[in-house]
């Protein structure tokens, strides 16, 4: 039966949001109507809430609908184990709308699977929150008229607030200029800002704070925009004249709102929810450029909102809170009419990868529903197309976070072989015919009898001493470049390109007779994206990247994709003094136009070879070397009878 949900701002058109604002501004006589009359709402909620619940629950009876209520989940059957997807089951037999907020990150979309009525999501884990952003948008288009052309300044925790992700998704889709304004760790996650680039064209460029001294002093400030092709990050240092023009445009801003958040302390690891923090006070109201700008936040606040604002016309965040009731009568109307109509909707064939084997990859977000509970959610995940590198890169369905794919099999022939972007077509054609395995690791392959697919004829290009040559000289050219070693961060992306430097470190460290400050940046995965490489130092905070003389380290540039993401990351984190890119091998081919400042070994290769660099930290049976080796297509060697 047809029936709509909202689990992800996604799931309305442009045109339904603007419909559910007209149903909105009618709210007094949706009330009159009684238009839910004899429906019931479950409201299930596994955290906290107070505006989201009661607002849900004042909306439904309001409509002249009634409510059951779980405010509480621990005295529910929950703390006898049931699961996510038993809960959805029983409630729904019970009512005609569920309302769900979860603390684990899709949580909502697999109760959702498991229910018989539609489900609104009320906010799961760090994911989204898509009603508070109707709520949220409602209020800017009230106060504003509008929603295109607008620029909204998002501050604070950016890393786990849900309602965040939803917003600046729908901001970018209205047309809307967003300036993040992240507490130092806490900025927007890179899977959000590969989206924005990815479905809705936004750049990205980090500009100066300056004049939002009166927010913030400590951190930078990124600017996106579908209007300005900035790509800053395709430069691996600041060059005074664009930066000259950046700062120009930043200038000329208006700011239209400022969205506070508060620090999502309990999704923060130990030690970090006590980092400096954006502000708006005394001196922001003081500041004439800001004189037009509303103040919004999503309620709860701690400290980030002083007391004066409630009492300035700028402050309209009870305001905000209090469209809540008008807006989530509109959803709940408008979810209504639309199951209302019995649509028997388009069936669409499954476009989603599911492992036809046991084994198979995993969602690397530990608070992913797929992890917690799978029991709930079976592992599902979107192919994205042109990764770094030529990348096969996996989105979760449920959480949206991103894995590359490594290892590849042939469900027939139940051979493996590492993934190439020379494969791609083979992959494709495994694909459509639900022949495709994609494992984690050589070891999860061949628990499960599938054995490797040969490659062609290997010769090396590097041995241990040419390595162990090329990075004393790289690590000399380094200090040769730099102005201030007491300011020199060398960041490796993980994994082998943090091998290398370490090693890099520690030359520089030997010739210097001073500790080199290494990092790592995690182009996929869940944790931190950018971090120190030792744990030992707890107490050292977050890296600094400010103001910084930066070099970053990886084994092989072909593309330059990977070199860019991570270009991405240093960027939206903080605005170095420069970056300066480190290679041991460049194999000569680009799609974006980044260029290493220094390089081990030049190696033009076509695009059916392979160059793999192999070191002991990471082979740990094998001596240092760098071998290149074609590809033989895996439909070759069935055909050719290799194996």
């Amino acid at each position: 039966m047809f029936r709509r949900n909202l689990l992800s701002i996604a799931d309305l058109t442009n045109d339904e949001i603007e419909e559910i604002f007209e149903l909105a501004d009618a709210a007094e006589k949706l009330g009159a109507d009684k238009v839910a009359g004899g429906r019931i709402m479950a409201t299930l909620f596994y955290e906290p809430s107070t505006r989201t619940r009661l607002s849900f629950e004042s909306a439904m009876h309001r409509l002249g609908g009634s409510v059951i209520s779980c405010s509480d989940m621990k005295s529910s059957s929950t703390a006898k184990g049931e699961t996510v997807a038993d809960t959805a089951k029983v409630v729904s037999s019970y009512a005609d709308v569920l309302v769900v907020r979860h603390y684990w990150d899709g949580a909502v979309q697999a109760m959702a699977e498991h229910a018989g009525v539609s489900v609104i999501n009320a906010g799961d884990g760090s994911h989204e929150h898509p009603s508070q952003t109707l709520c949220d948008l409602y209020t800017l288009k009230q106060e504003k008229g509008r929603l295109k052309g607008l620029t909204v300044v998002i501050c604070g925790d950016l890393k786990n607030g849900r309602t965040i992700h939803s917003l600046v998704y729908a901001l970018a889709r209205f047309g809307a200029s967003v300036v993040t304004l992240a507490a130092n760790g806490m900025e927007l996650p890179q899977y959000v800002l590969e989206r924005l680039e990815r479905e809705y064209d936004y750049t990205l460029a980090p500009v100066a704070t300056g004049d939002l001294k009166a927010v913030v002093t400590e951190t930078d400030a990124l600017y996106l925009t579908p209007k300005q092709p900035h790509q800053l990050a395709l430069f691996t240092q600041l060059d005074p004249g664009l930066q000259t023009r950046l700062d120009t445009i930043v200038s000329g801003l208006r700011y239209d709102a400022f969205y506070m958040t508060r620090k999502q302390k309990e999704r923060m690891k130990e030690g970090t929810a006590g980092n400096s923090y954006p502000t708006i006070g005394s001196e922001f109201l003081r500041e004439q450029r800001f004189k037009n700008t509303v103040v919004m936040h999503p309620l709860p606040r701690v400290d980030e909102l002083s007391p004066e604002v409630d009492k300035d016309r700028r402050g309209i965040y009870f305001k905000q809170a209090a469209y809540g009731v008008p807006v989530r009568m509109a959803l709940l109307k408008f979810l209504f009419a639309q199951n209302d109509t019995k649509r028997a909707g388009v069936k669409k064939l499954p476009t989603w990868f599911e492992s036809p084997e046991t084994l198979g990859p995993q969602c690397a977000n530990p608070n992913c529903i797929t992890v917690t509970e799978p029991a709930s959610a079976r592992r599902k995940f979107d192919f994205l197309a042109g990764g770094p590198g030529g990348a096969l890169i996996l989105r979760c369905l449920y959480c949206d976070h991103r894995i590359k794919v490594q290892l590849v099999g042939h469900v027939k022939s139940k051979r493996y072989c590492a993934y190439d972007i020379a494969l791609s077509d083979t992959i494709k054609d495994w694909f459509e015919n639900k022949e495709l395995a994609i494992f984690d690791s050589i070891k999860a392959a061949e628990e499960i009898g599938y054995e490797p697919y040969k490659s062609g004829p290997q010769r090396n290009i590097m041995d241990e001493t040419a390595i162990e040559n090329a990075v004393r000289d790289i690590a000399r050219q380094i200090l040769r470049d730099c102005d201030d070693p007491d300011r020199l961060l060398v960041l490796g992306i993980r994994s082998k390109g943090s091998y290398l430097a370490q090693r890099i470190a520690a030359e520089l460290a030997a010739a210097q007779k001073r500790k080199i400050e290494i990092g790592e940046i995690e182009i996929y995965g869940s944790g931190d994206e950018i971090r120190r490489l030792f744990r030992a130092e707890p107490e050292a905070g977050p890296l600094n990247l400010k103001d910084r003389e930066i070099v970053l380290v990886d084994d092989v540039i072909y593309t330059g994709r990977t070199v860019k993401n991570a270009l991405d990351i240093i960027f939206r984190s903080a605005r170095p003094k420069s970056v300066r890119l480190a290679v041991l091998i460049d194999r000569g081919h680009r799609e974006v136009p980044v260029k290493p400042n220094y390089v081990g070994k030049h190696i033009p290769s076509s695009e059916r070879e392979r160059v793999r660099v192999k070191l002991r930290e990471a082979e740990h049976d094998e001596k240092d070397k760098v071998v290149i080796y074609s590809i033989i297509s895996p439909v070759e060697q069935q055909v050719g009878g290799l194996g």
